[in-house]
């Protein structure tokens, strides 16, 4: 059936100047639809994202402690938004080996980790996140850490 159909458009493209017409100004129309849609499909995502500032983010006490091959992120997020509730942040995540007076440092590890919250407005939450980490180099030295917020996500 599907292939009967196709051969009819065929001929009806190739014999109906009308019909291609149509069939032209329908293409147009379905790129565009087809467009906007992905185009709301952005906003909808982003729309909960960076509603809350960086700034507005506060983390205290963080610490990475070694557990197994991981580590494990402990602290605490302060939403400091007096609007939004906090669900989330996405953090990036360095890890220098350093020399013990801090005057040589090199990156070993770098990650995206995301931490699923769900702070309201004003609130606090203690976190705990494992930390994967990426290498297999030696630690010659000191570790630290260094972290930044990418983004957040509200609700």
């Amino acid at each position: 059936m599907k292939f009967l159909f196709g051969i009819m458009i065929l001929i009806l493209l190739l014999l109906s100047a009308r019909f291609r017409k149509f069939a032209g100004y329908f293409v147009v129309v379905g790129i565009i639809a087809v467009f906007l849609s992905l185009q709301y499909q952005e906003y909808e995502k982003n729309k909960f994202k960076n509603r809350i500032s960086s700034s507005e983010v506060i983390f205290e006490n963080i610490s990475f402690n070694p557990i197994n091959n991981n580590y494990e992120m402990t602290g605490r997020i302060i939403n400091n938004s007096e609007k939004y509730t906090l669900s989330g942040v996405q953090l990036k995540i360095t890890v220098k080996d350093c020399t013990s007076d801090a005057t040589y440092c090199f990156i070993i590890s770098e990650s995206n980790e995301y931490i699923y919250v769900s702070i309201p407005p004003m609130q606090a939450r203690d976190i705990k996140k494992e930390i994967y980490f990426y290498s297999n180099q030696r630690i010659e030295n000191k570790l630290v850490w260094n972290y930044s917020i990418e983004y957040t996500d509200s609700k």
